[in-house]
């Protein structure tokens, strides 16, 4: 045992294991999270040969042609699909669910808590066990075949966790500056849009993050409600890459990675508000 070993609390050593043992873990956790995502970016580059016949080493040469094919073969269609539904779902959802938490963490009245308790009584149930009353529902309303049908399933089933969220972030924020906000002549609606939504960025950042991935990837609700080529969108475009009897996994890895790209992105620029949004939500919550 080294000097500078023995001169160390054993408090200092345990904590010191620990925070090793962490890093341990961290690090097969990205890997093993990782590198699915790497595999996929390169087989990208590869020929369809070779994918076969090297499946786990680097490319030979570096093809960009799958990409310009996969984007020429209609992905920048079902792409744009998907970002605009996605984009207007997520709006009308931050709008809805802040307004929700809002009103019901400030103004809260009897039988709140009932109400509150059936937004979250709402994550519990499975959203695609509700596909043929929707379908039915959207055939009467005459909004089948048409973005309306997934605009509407979209804000109601990530509603739950999205008001839950800014409930417990609203909750939170000081009663003083509503009292402020109210003496200086705003109305309730004047209060939310100008002094609680501009500083509710984390927890707008952490609602904007997990539905855009829950309807970037959804697959089930397009493929119910939305029978136009015209109105696919990317997770059922992606089949349109598999033929009946064989496949081109190298153009389907270029068109998945893509894919992927847009969530990427976003996450890369909201990474810094998330932990804050689903901290604020869960301590008050």
């Amino acid at each position: 045992m080294s000097a500078t070993q023995t001169m160390l609390p054993a408090g200092t050593r345990g904590k010191g294991f620990s925070r090793l043992l962490l890093y341990v873990l961290l690090l097969v956790h990205l890997v093993f999270t990782g590198y699915p995502f790497v595999w996929m970016a390169i087989s990208s580059f590869k020929t369809n040969k070779e994918y076969f016949a090297n499946p786990w080493g680097l490319p030979e040469s570096w093809h960009f042609d799958h990409f310009v094919q996969a984007w020429n073969q209609g992905i920048n269609g079902y792409l744009f699909n998907s970002l605009y539904i996605t984009f207007f779902s997520v709006v009308g959802l931050l709008v809805v669910a802040t307004l929700i938490g809002f009103y019901l963490s400030i103004r809260p009245f009897r039988g709140s808590k009932l109400l509150l308790g059936a937004f979250f009584l709402g994550m519990l149930i499975p959203i695609h066990s509700t596909l043929i009353p929707l379908f039915t529902m959207a055939n009467k309303l005459g909004i089948y075949d048409s973005f309306w049908a997934l605009f509407f399933p979209y804000i109601a089933f990530n509603l739950p966790v999205a008001v839950f969220i800014a409930h417990g972030f609203f909750q939170g924020v000081p009663k003083e500056l509503e009292e402020a906000a109210m003496i200086d002549g705003c109305s309730i609606y004047q209060t939310f849009f100008k002094v609680y939504f501009p500083i509710a960025k984390p927890v707008l950042a952490t609602i904007t993050i997990l539905s855009f991935f829950n309807i970037m990837n959804d697959f089930v609700f397009p493929l119910v409600m939305v029978s136009k080529e015209s109105l696919k969108t990317l997770p059922l475009g992606l089949m349109m890459f598999k033929g009946n009897f064989s496949a081109d996994y190298s153009l389907i890895s270029a068109a998945l990675v893509i894919t992927t790209a847009p969530i990427i992105i976003l996450y890369m620029f909201l990474q810094k508000y998330i932990q804050k949004g689903v901290v604020a939500g869960a301590v008050k919550g």
